[in-house]
């Protein structure tokens, strides 16, 4: 993968900055640091993905980006992370979404308060869409990604019961887990 020209353009217009990419698990295992061009990105990433890279050649390339101060590994603050969960309970994603999920979007919110341009990279449709509630671009790797945003209501399948609070993921009546319906 390459920036085009134009591309280059708008992310260089002042020398000193520099587009910055939060990646997840799926962009380290495309192993996408390895194809863009240091002087242009700056690649971001927090613990939990580090943690979820395994098997042994994608963990070694990784290891290598993090040695090269290629990639930094950053983990968000509480803050931000408390600002990511409320907005996936408000929009009915927080039964889809990992802790890796939320710390990834955290740390864009992070990055987006110092930095003009972040970007994450990520084929999850979930994350897309918080991504895309909280105003963080985001680029599909391996997929097309989503195309609107969509808000979800919360319920269970199993006595319909909705719950009044969003921080909610297990129904207290007859203990199932909570599931989410799109909302037209």
């Amino acid at each position: 993968m390459y920036l085009r020209k134009e591309e280059y353009r708008i992310h260089n217009k002042n020398n000193s900055r520099k587009l910055n990419i939060v990646f997840d698990t799926s962009a380290f295992l495309a192993k996408y640091h390895l194809q863009l061009p240091r002087y242009i990105v700056k690649i971001y990433t927090v613990p939990r993905v580090v943690d979820e890279v395994r098997d042994q050649e994608n963990k070694e390339a990784l290891e290598l980006g993090i040695e090269t101060k290629m990639i930094e590994v950053i983990e968000p603050r509480e803050d931000f992370r408390r600002k990511t969960i409320i907005k996936a309970r408000k929009i009915g994603e927080h039964v889809s979404l990992s802790k890796t999920d939320i710390d990834v979007a955290a740390l864009s919110l992070q990055l987006k308060t110092i930095h003009d341009k972040v970007i994450v990279f990520t084929d999850d449709y979930s994350l897309q869409n918080l991504l895309y509630h909280m105003g963080i671009p985001f680029k599909p790797l391996r997929t097309k990604g989503i195309r609107k945003a969509r808000k979800y209501r919360v319920y269970c399948p199993v006595c319909g019961y909705v719950p009044a609070d969003p921080s909610e993921d297990t129904c207290p009546i007859c203990g199932s887990k909570l599931v989410k319906k799109h909302m037209k």
